[in-house]
């Protein structure tokens, strides 16, 4: 699961080489590495909202392609229900993968984000809604409402600057060639096609979390540019995603069928997602 069904695609689909005109070079200078602004048309951003009570945690992600709002009950140990609301999917069978999330059921609430569970298997759930669950499991032990905001700048060939925010503190700010990371901090040099076993030895546990959360909106905004309305159905990408998550299984993914217009075109900032889960 190293790379994003999105990520994938831009690789390998030809129609992914329909990107926009008018990207700008970014100059490195010797002395290190520069952060100007990025003039790019292409800018995607992921809002995840945690709403966590003594027995319950409502987590809410919403992007350009995805709106998902998941309850986990929980009694202060375990996951005692998860129940899953698909809001908008890009493809038809992605609400069906919400049975496979009662596997978290009886799974215990942590300190430190898992990056993996052995006994679920993450190619046979929806891709985020599994992301969601794993951020959950440590979300779910502390009450308090807490939101995480990815902004990411440039399309995939471009020089990408990609941040994230925890309730309005900067965690991480990166530039991007491809998945390879260019930043002033420890994630300098680091891929994120492999970076997860160096991450689980290096980082402590907030910033472990941080790159869990980022790296998967990093590799879903690398659909910037591309036209997903042009996919009749996931059968037709399956060079690309076979076997990545629920929807593109060889049994199912002929049978999911491309959500029409389900890609927003009208998103300019966080505040224009979950705006009917925000508090504010």
């Amino acid at each position: 699961n190293d790379l994003c069904c999105h990520t994938r695609m831009w690789v390998t689909c030809p129609l992914s080489r329909q990107i926009c005109p008018g990207q700008s070079q970014i100059q490195e200078q010797q002395s290190g590495l520069s952060m100007p602004a990025l003039d790019s048309p292409h800018v995607f951003f992921r809002r995840v909202i945690f709403d966590v009570t003594d027995t319950q945690c409502q987590v809410a992600m919403e992007d350009e392609h995805h709106y998902f709002v998941l309850t986990l009950g929980h009694d202060g140990q375990r996951i005692t229900s998860v129940d899953s609301t698909a809001r908008r999917t890009p493809w038809t069978l992605c609400p069906q993968a919400a049975a496979r999330l009662q596997e978290f059921v009886g799974q215990p609430l942590r300190q430190r984000i898992a990056v993996n569970l052995p006994e679920i298997d993450a190619k046979q759930q929806c891709t985020h809604q599994y992301d969601l669950l794993m951020v959950a499991l440590v979300q779910a032990a502390r009450p308090g409402y807490r939101e995480y905001v990815s902004r990411v700048v440039g399309a995939m060939h471009e020089y990408r600057h990609a941040e994230l925010w925890l309730n309005d503190e900067k965690l991480l700010d990166w530039r991007l060639r491809g998945t390879a990371i260019h930043s002033n901090d420890q994630f300098d040099q680091q891929d994120l096609r492999n970076i997860m076993p160096w991450a689980e030895q290096t980082l402590d546990d907030r910033l472990l979390e941080a790159l869990y959360v980022q790296r998967r909106s990093v590799m879903v905004a690398a659909s910037k540019g591309f036209n997903l309305d042009l996919i009749k159905n996931a059968g037709q990408a399956m060079a690309a995603r076979a076997g990545a998550c629920f929807v593109f299984q060889p049994e199912r993914a002929e049978q999911a069928i491309r959500v029409i217009g389900s890609t927003r075109q009208d998103v300019t900032g966080p505040e224009d997602l979950l705006v009917d889960v925000a508090r504010n």
